[in-house]
């Protein structure tokens, strides 16, 4: 990359910095699971999943 000029790096740029974004997205994922008091498996299954989706979508959402 470091031979390419500037001009032609632009569409590897973008790619490196959506990587970049999905790693940091994963990462608050992570850290929000881990610290979030979830129901029971048995709970969650009853309700398809629906509360921790959408604690999930609320938390992204800020």
């Amino acid at each position: 990359m470091k031979e390419v000029g500037a001009a032609n790096l632009q569409g590897f740029r973008e790619e490196i910095d959506q990587y970049t974004e999905i790693r940091n997205t994963i990462a608050e994922l992570t850290n929000l699971l881990k610290d979030m008091n979830t129901l029971t498996p048995d709970i969650h299954s009853e309700s398809d999943f629906e509360e921790l989706l959408n604690a999930i979508a609320h938390r992204l959402d800020e």
